[in-house]
């Protein structure tokens, strides 16, 4: 992965702040806005959809494209929902990034909860969340554990 797909990656983090909500709603502008200013990786609009698609298609991220319908019957595109996958929270607490984890800790909580709103288990996971593996799911638990213990 280029640094920045990884930039991309830390950009989204850092958009959901600490909300419950595994997902965020920033616009590819403001992406852009905040690679140039924290990473300086300035990168033309065309890229960044390149990289958010490269991201889709590893199994990172997933995204909901939102349309809002106006009274006169036009539609008016507003910024797409983007989530983390499982697969993604786990590559970026395998990097150490900053509230990864925490990130990881909510999409645990998030399947555990069967919570029927954006995103839905299969944007997740690509398992569906009765076929994940108990065991694995525990030791992903633990992990989060005893990472949060204090010293």
């Amino acid at each position: 992965m280029g640094n920045t797909k990884f930039s991309i990656l830390i950009t989204l983090l850092s958009c959901m702040g600490k909300k419950e909500s595994p997902y965020t709603k920033v616009s590819v502008n403001k992406q852009l806005e905040l690679l140039e200013k924290i990473h300086k990786t300035p990168i033309k609009r065309r890229w960044c959809f390149q990289c958010l698609a490269d991201l889709i298609g590893a199994g990172m991220i997933t995204r909901r494209p939102r349309h809002k319908h106006e009274t006169d019957g036009t539609i008016r595109q507003l910024s797409s929902l983007v989530a983390f996958t499982l697969k993604g929270a786990r590559f970026l607490v395998a990097k150490r990034v900053g509230g990864s984890l925490l990130l990881l800790k909510s999409i645990l909580a998030w399947m555990k909860n069967q919570d029927k709103r954006f995103p839905e288990a299969g944007e997740i996971s690509p398992v569906r969340s009765e076929e994940i593996d108990p065991i694995g799911l525990r030791r992903l638990e633990d992990l989060a554990e005893k990472v949060f213990q204090p010293f």
